[in-house]
């Protein structure tokens, strides 16, 4: 009697099995495991990655240092998953940067087996992707989960290009600087990074520090992502425009990014290298900012107003334009400060190279991206009063480079589906 229940519970096991689990009854199985998503992913290069199955969701977590733009590397992140027969379940992709996350992207179970059926193209899956800024309870699954292939301490050595025309003088057609500033990039701990730069001079036509080898930036900075999509930065050390000191800033951006501002406040004082002697004075200019930007879908237009105390006292408002074509940026802006207007054009243009070699200690590497802006007056009350003069806290710092706008990364997804 004991063996025939035994072979009736025996074969109500085999008949659950066969039903709920075929795959383990013919050898096969129909899943993914954890740490073969993060052998994929980290077979790519990326970086800080962690994964989770919840809810018939993947969450996946990873840090892109390997991909141009914030764009590519997502496209790429969701082929490989696609083409991955064994996930089954959403999937949820949520960016960091600097170990913090950015934006979360979502595609649903239903549209990607409608994909691997052939009952839609790449380009129709990648217009269902949903893309928010809200991230918090993506990372709340995922923040405690070890991360695999860690970015801290990871060393890039950028090798930024530095040209400046200036045609404020009446004994030469342009005063032209062409440099060559690599600079040592280090992630730190989560939020923080160290940025060690040198300048090099190639050629100018000038006077005075261009014909030396000085630092450029030398900075720590230190991020904060705090919940309901509020950011903080803060950054410490040589900035350029010659500054050197202290800045901190805040912004708020709505989960669709349609509406964002901030405010940001300095203090600086002089940072030179005149006579191949570095001087620094005491800091004690201040600067400050408020903010206000809409991005408007269709277009991709960017539109910024901003009213700002500038480095040597006069107060100004400046209004930019700017329209993003893929991973270019192109715009103008308007400004008046200290009783006089100004003007002019700025761009960001993608370097060759969509993808930079896998980082395992130190990486030396070209920037991302291009960025130049052409001011309309540099002569007149704007030399001789230093009118609407600002400082910058990032070497790379451009329109393109952390553009996370989710209406702009939908719409390249798509066009990434038809190249």
């Amino acid at each position: 009697m004991k063996k025939t229940r035994q072979h009736i519970y025996g074969l109500l096991f085999l008949l659950f099995v066969a039903l709920f689990y075929p795959g383990m009854l013919s050898g096969q199985t129909d899943y993914i495991s954890n740490e073969e998503i993060t052998s994929l992913l980290k077979k790519k290069g990326l970086e800080d990655i962690a994964v989770r199955y919840d809810s018939d969701t993947w969450h996946i977590t990873y840090s892109d240092n390997v991909y141009r733009g914030p764009v590519r590397g997502i496209f790429e992140t969701f082929c490989l998953l696609l083409h991955e027969g064994k996930l089954k379940g959403d999937i949820s992709l949520l960016i960091q940067e600097s170990q913090l996350p950015q934006v979360v992207c979502e595609v649903s179970r239903e549209m990607t087996e409608t994909y691997r059926n052939h009952e839609i193209t790449l380009e129709q899956l990648m217009s269902s992707v949903q893309i928010s800024y809200q991230t918090d309870e993506s990372w709340l699954l995922l923040k405690d989960i070890k991360k695999e292939n860690r970015s801290a301490g990871k060393i890039d050595v950028v090798l930024y290009p530095q040209t400046t025309l200036n045609n404020a003088w009446l004994d030469k057609l342009y005063g032209t600087i062409l440099n060559i500033a690599p600079a040592l990039e280090v992630s730190l701990w989560k939020g923080a990074s160290f940025t060690g730069q040198v300048i090099f001079p190639v050629w100018n036509n000038m006077k005075g520090e261009m014909d030396y080898i000085r630092p450029g930036m030398l900075l720590f900075r230190q991020e904060y992502r705090f919940p309901k999509n509020f950011f903080v930065e803060v950054n410490a050390g040589n900035f350029n425009a010659n500054r050197l000191g202290v800045d901190v800033s805040a912004s708020y951006k709505t989960n669709n990014d349609r509406w964002s501002g901030g405010v940001s406040a300095g203090i600086t004082g002089s940072s030179t290298f005149y006579s191949g002697k570095w001087e620094v004075s005491r800091w004690k200019r201040p600067t400050g900012s408020v903010y206000l930007r809409y991005n408007e879908p269709i277009y991709n237009l960017q539109f910024d107003i901003k009213a700002q105390r500038y480095i040597f006292g006069d107060y100004g408002v400046r209004f930019d334009c700017t329209r993003h074509f893929g991973e270019v940026s192109i715009g103008f802006y308007a400004m008046y400060s200290g009783g006089e207007p100004n003007g002019g054009f700025h761009f960001a243009l993608p370097f060759p190279g969509k993808k930079r070699m896998n980082r395992r200690a130190v990486r030396i590497d070209i920037p991302e991206y291009f960025d130049w802006e052409y001011e309309a007056r540099n002569g007149g009350a704007y030399a001789s009063e230093r009118l609407g003069r600002y400082y910058e806290t990032r070497p790379d710092e451009n329109r393109s480079q952390r553009y996370y706008n989710p209406s702009y990364m939908r719409e390249m997804l798509m066009k990434l589906a038809t190249d």
